[in-house]
């Protein structure tokens, strides 16, 4: 994950913009898929998704996986607002990317013409270490021997907005 999100932010850092473009969805489906994988996937399901057989919709892991694991707030299928007018879903971006769809080129070819719109470098690195930062905390909780659930538990908490822990804060304040 780690090479990946490299490779990813230097092809942003170079310009390299469909090549960045086409390959985002490549982390969040991995991290997505991972969470879906050791949190909610029966035993038959997890043979399927090791196997690499097919139909495996990345949409039905990250509806699972954002009801359990981020508390329904995940914004990947929720419409959001155009930079100009309308709305669109991030998981149609994401797929229209992966796809090399034309919709995709053209939004590549809108980034050149309008940079300003392009994430900040700084900005896409830290969410793909924060993801790596994830990864890892899983890994170790396992290997510590902490069940399933506990290591879950943790896995929300980091999912967590800060503002939730400040309501949640300021509930417990006498």
């Amino acid at each position: 994950m780690s090479e990946l999100g490299q490779s990813i932010s230097r092809d942003l850092a170079e310009g390299k913009l469909f090549a960045w473009h086409t390959r985002l969805r490549q982390p969040e489906e991995m991290y997505i898929r991972t969470l879906y994988a050791l949190f909610v996937a029966t035993e038959k399901e997890l043979h399927h998704i090791l196997s690499g057989d097919m139909p495996d919709g990345f949409a039905g892991y990250y509806k699972a996986v954002n009801e359990l694991v981020f508390e329904g707030r995940g914004m990947v299928l929720a419409d959001q607002p155009g930079l100009k007018y309308g709305t669109f879903k991030p998981m149609e971006t994401l797929n229209d990317g992966a796809h090399a769809s034309f919709k995709a080129f053209l939004t590549c070819m809108g980034f050149k013409k309008n940079p300003e719109y392009l994430p900040s470098l700084e900005a896409y690195t830290k969410h793909l270490v924060k993801y790596c930062r994830y990864l890892t905390y899983m890994n170790e909780m396992f290997k510590a021997g902490k069940e399933k659930k506990h290591v879950l538990e943790g896995v929300k908490n980091l999912h967590k907005p800060a503002r939730l822990w400040k309501v949640q804060r300021a509930k417990a304040a006498p």
